[in-house]
């Protein structure tokens, strides 16, 4: 079963938020084959092995969560989270991918299934990201 994450960065704008990751379960195949991917494999093959970013393999459901709303009590601010209910969530890869923006440089883009939206609407209801259905790119960024 995979767990979800939550994760610190900036947001685009610069202000620094909070983000909701699903991630596979650690040794799990999915988790092995990404983080290898994400530590190794890219890095090596891009010469980028002291500047890329270390992170876990993941697909980021929801960002630019205020901290301010989970700063005081997170475990009640997360089960506060309307999840719908779904046994499974299927994740399934779709391409590999290049793009600008710099946690999005090279990542594998997942196919868009209706458990994998369910879940990323619930949790995007919980942050200030103004991001729609049509808009959400389901993804794991390798570097």
């Amino acid at each position: 079963m995979a767990t979800i994450s939550s994760s610190t960065k900036a947001s685009s704008a610069g202000e620094p938020g909070l983000s909701l990751w699903l991630v596979p379960p650690e040794g799990s195949d999915a988790y092995k084959v990404l983080i290898k991917a994400i530590t190794e494999i890219v890095p090596d093959e891009m010469d980028a092995s002291d500047s890329a970013p270390k992170f876990e393999p993941h697909i980021t459901l929801a960002s630019r969560i205020p901290r301010q709303s989970v700063a005081s009590d997170p475990e009640t601010w997360l089960n506060k989270i309307d999840l719908p209910e779904i046994s499974s969530v299927e994740v399934r890869w779709h391409e590999l991918a290049v793009g600008d923006a710099y946690h999005k440089r090279l990542f594998v883009r997942c196919k868009r299934s209706d458990s994998l939206l369910q879940l990323a609407s619930s949790c995007r209801a919980f942050s200030s990201a103004n991001v729609g259905e049509a808009q959400y790119d389901p993804h794991v960024s390798l570097l």
